[in-house]
């Protein structure tokens, strides 16, 4: 009898994805279902022979939908090989339970080196040249993830945007809206860095150094104007 309860519950749970709408939710990079199946898509570069771990740099797209429990369709950017892989997983997620019910993996990984902005279901606009089309929310979320990264560093002197010529960036509607950055360069300047917030200074009186070090940066910034913290840095990639 356990034998055909256990041939007959994936055919069971499977309707049950059907009941509820799928909308956009927004993730950090340590929740579980996302830890999870990381480890889920190392696991399958295991089984085929490729040994090379593999390291989380964004959740470039995150859906959800609630049925019994939660469903996640992620779209994930990990790094470790020469080129990114591009991931798409999906999730089913019960809090409640314990043990390898808790999280299962209801579809893929499925991965690439490259992800169309098609293949997203979030809405993501194409790469746009920052300055092509002048935005004060853009430069906003920008500004803000300068002194997000300030913040985070365990750096003795502040870093300003140095060319911004060849950054790129993203938008995208969720709960608010997603801007993701790319190839942002921060050059170190001759601000010293102060216990307090890097938003008490005002950057635009801070040479850059004549010996600066240069940065580059990944930075999504996740914007949710109805928040006390309008603004969060949930991802940030820097060599």
């Amino acid at each position: 009898m356990t034998g055909l309860l256990l041939i007959l519950l994936p055919a069971m749970a499977a309707p049950l994805f059907l009941g509820g709408g799928v909308a956009y939710t927004y993730l950090r990079l340590t929740d579980e279902p996302v830890v999870f199946a990381v480890q889920a898509i190392n696991e399958q570069f295991k089984a085929k022979g490729d040994t090379t771990p593999r390291q989380l740099a964004e959740i470039v797209d995150a859906n959800e939908q609630v049925v019994a429990g939660e469903k996640f369709y992620l779209t994930l950017r990990l790094t470790g090989d020469e080129q990114d892989d591009y991931c798409k997983v999906e999730v089913w997620f019960s809090e409640w339970l314990t043990g390898a019910d808790r999280l299962v993996i209801v579809d893929g990984p499925s991965c690439s080196k490259s992800l169309s902005r098609r293949q997203l279901d979030g809405g993501i606009s194409d790469p746009i040249v920052l300055g092509t089309s002048p935005d004060r929310e853009v430069t906003a979320a920008l500004n803000f993830a300068v002194c997000a990264f300030n913040d985070r560093c365990n750096c003795a002197s502040l870093s300003v945007l140095g060319d911004t010529s060849r950054v790129t960036y993203t938008q995208q509607v969720t709960s608010g809206t997603t801007y993701r950055f790319y190839k942002v360069p921060l050059l170190t300047s001759s601000c010293t860095k102060q216990a307090n917030s890097c938003r008490d200074t005002d950057l635009s009186t801070c040479a850059v150094s004549s010996d600066a070090t240069t940065t580059t940066c990944d930075l999504t910034v996740q914007y949710q104007p109805w928040r006390t913290l309008a603004y969060t840095l949930p991802t940030m990639t820097c060599h």
